[in-house]
C-alpha cells in the first residue's frame, strides 16, 4: 500500500445514486467548482441531498467539500479493508492547480486520510475497527481508542480501547464500535491511534448519521472562533524545504464550545488570493478547546520577498489568519447556512 495517497482515475470515482461524484484529479480537470455543470450533471442534487439546498456557490462549495472528503475517505478504506493496492496510481507528490476561489480539494484530503501510513478506519456496516499499517515495518504496542461525541462535543458512553501489534503492510481488527439504537441518529466518532512511546500516530474522525438525510444536523451546529498561530516550519533552512519550498507551521485551535467541524487550513498572499499549498492533514475535527499542528507548504516567495499568509475556516467558522510569524488573530464564528 502507498503510502502517500494513489492518484483516483475516472473509472474508479465513487457514485452516490448513480451520480458519479468526482474526485482529486492530477491534471486539474475537477478542480473548479462550476455551479451551473455541476447542477446539470446531478452533481448538485447529489450534494443538496446530503447538506441542504445551497443559498448561494460559497455554500454550495462549503457542502460540496465535507461530501467530497467523505467518499473519497471511504473509498480508499474500502481498498484498505481488503489489503489491495490501489488500481493504476503512483503516489500524489501535491494538489491540482490553483483552479479558483472553489477549489474541491475535500476529496484530496479524503483521500490522503484513508491512505495515510498508519490508519485506523471503522466499518460503517457494523462498527468493526480495523488499523492498517501501510508501512514496511512492523509496529508494535500501539494502542487504538474509539471514542463517541454529541453534537456538543460531550462523550458519548465509555471509550473503547484496545492494544494491537500490526504487522508490515497487514492490517488487525481491534474490536467493534457498533451503530446502535443507544447512540444518537448523528454523532461523531473519533479514532485515535498511539504508538508505546505515547505519541499521537493518527486521528480519524466520522460524521456518522442513520441516513444521508441526517447529514443536515451539520447545518444546525452552533458558530464557533478559531485561533490560529504561526511560524517556520522546523525544517533545514528555516522556513523551508529541502527543494526550496516554504513550509509554515500552525496551531488552531477551536475555542468555542462546540465542536468545529471541517477546518480548513489554506495560504493566501499578500492579496488574499489563494495559493497552490499542500497541508500534511487537513479538514479537521476540533472539540472545544482543541488544538491541532498542521505545516503546510507551497513555492517559495517571489521577488517581493512577501511570505504566505496562513488562514483557517470550518464549516461552522468564518475566516482566522494569522501573518507567518504573527501571533494568533481569532475569526468570526459563523452559524452554518441550512
Amino acid at each position: 500500500m502507498p503510502a502517500n495517497p494513489p492518484h483516483l482515475s475516472r473509472t474508479t470515482r465513487p457514485s452516490v445514486g448513480g451520480t458519479v461524484l468526482p474526485g482529486p484529479d492530477p491534471e486539474g480537470a475537477d478542480a473548479v467548482v462550476s455551479w451551473p455543470a455541476r447542477a446539470a450533471d446531478g452533481y448538485r442534487a447529489a450534494v443538496e441531498a446530503r447538506l441542504g439546498p445551497a443559498g448561494s456557490e460559497p455554500d454550495f462549495a462549503r457542502k460540496a467539500q465535507f461530501v467530497e472528503y467523505e467518499v473519497m475517505r471511504a473509498l480508499c478504506e474500502a481498498w484498505r479493508a481488503q489489503r489491495q493496492e490501489w488500481p493504476g496510481g503512483g503516489p500524489v507528490g501535491d494538489l491540482p492547480g490553483t483552479g479558483g476561489p472553489y477549489r474541491l480539494d475535500g476529496g484530496y484530503y479524503g483521500a490522503r486520510k484513508g491512505c495515510e501510513p498508519l490508519h485506523a478506519q471503522v466499518d460503517q456496516r457494523d462498527g468493526k475497527v480495523l488499523v492498517v499499517n501501510g508501512t514496511p515495518a512492523a509496529v508494535r504496542g500501539l494502542t487504538v481508542t474509539a471514542q463517541a461525541y454529541d453534537l456538543g462535543g460531550r462523550p458519548l458512553r465509555e471509550p473503547v480501547a484496545a492494544r494491537v501489534d500490526v504487522a508490515a503492510g497487514d492490517g488487525a481488527e481491534v474490536g467493534a464500535v457498533p451503530f446502535d439504537r443507544g447512540l444518537p441518529a448523528t454523532h461523531l466518532l473519533r479514532l485515535r491511534v498511539t504508538d508505546a512511546e505515547g505519541r499521537v500516530r493518527s486521528v480519524n474522525d466520522y460524521w456518522r448519521y442513520r441516513t444521508p438525510t441526517d447529514m443536515r444536523s451539520l447545518n444546525g451546529l452552533p458558530g464557533v472562533r478559531l485561533s490560529l498561530a504561526a511560524h517556520p516550519a522546523d525544517r533545514p533552512a528555516e522556513g523551508r524545504t529541502a527543494d526550496g519550498r516554504t513550509a509554515v507551521t500552525a496551531t488552531v485551535r477551536n475555542t468555542g464550545t462546540s465542536p468545529a467541524a471541517m477546518v480548513r487550513l489554506m495560504l493566501l498572499d499578500a492579496d488574499g488570493t489563494r495559493l497552490r499549498a499542500a497541508a500534511d492533514d487537513n479538514y479537521l475535527w476540533l472539540l472545544p478547546g482543541e488544538s491541532r499542528e498542521v505545516t503546510v507548504t507551497c513555492p517559495a516567495p517571489g521577488p517581493d520577498g512577501r511570505r504566505p499568509i496562513v488562514a483557517a475556516e470550518a464549516y461552522n467558522a468564518g475566516p482566522t489568519r494569522a501573518a507567518h510569524h504573527g501571533a494568533a488573530t481569532a475569526g468570526t464564528g459563523t452559524t452554518a447556512a441550512g
